[in-house]
């Protein structure tokens, strides 16, 4: 399984969200729902497939990727990284188009991802950091953000149980805080990921040292 997140800093407060892009069924995670699924399992063939949609989500070729994960779906419906992909992707057109709906997915598959491998530290990361980034934009328009911050808190330190040296649970998580206007907070997060080998946005370090 890869590892990875949505992006660290999505400025979702400067995303126009109101309009959506139609995409072919081969672009929609597990096909829209219109794919019959009358194909005979082959785990072989999804391992091989989901390592190549790895290889086209981390070059930025999102669309190939996800055409892949469908592939990998299709060939075992319980292939954990096919539904790591879809969150992963869904996040990343959060940031470009219909923010909320994308991100709403984004978390849905995610938790499709968790609930077949609960104890991966990484999958709970990138869950978390959907979860924040929707408080965000919550808040970007006047409504509560609060459900969505302690659901992505009560995950980082999920997460830090089981994988307390990645680094990534400190970077994020440092995001989730200083959403949350706790900026003391977020900065020792922060240094606690660079102390772990994390280098951070010089953006977002500098802004939160203006903290």
């Amino acid at each position: 399984m890869k590892s990875t997140l949505i992006g660290l800093m999505i400025t979702i407060t400067a995303i126009c969200s109101a309009f959506a892009i139609e995409r072919p069924i081969n672009e929609l995670p597990m096909y829209g729902g219109q794919h019959d699924p009358n194909v005979e399992t082959n785990k072989a063939s999804s391992k091989s497939v989901a390592e190549l949609a790895w290889k086209y989500y981390y070059s930025g070729d999102l669309d190939t990727a996800i055409k892949r994960f469908n592939q990998a779906w299709m060939f075992d419906r319980e292939n954990v990284d096919a539904f790591w992909g879809f969150g992963l992707i869904m996040g990343q057109r959060a940031s470009k188009e219909d923010t909320e709906k994308n991100l709403r997915e984004s978390i849905k598959y995610l938790e499709m991802a968790k609930a077949r491998s609960p104890q991966n530290a990484r999958i709970l990361v990138d869950l978390a950091f959907s979860h924040t980034i929707l408080g965000d934009y919550l808040l970007s328009k006047k409504e509560s953000a609060e459900d969505e911050f302690n659901k992505a808190r009560t995950l980082f330190q999920q997460a830090e149980k089981l994988e307390p040296e990645y680094p990534l649970i400190y970077s994020n998580w440092s995001v989730l805080e200083f959403y949350a206007g706790n900026y003391s907070t977020a900065k020792k997060l922060l240094a606690k990921s660079k102390k772990l080998g994390f280098k951070p946005d010089s953006s977002y370090e500098k802004e939160l040292e203006n903290k």
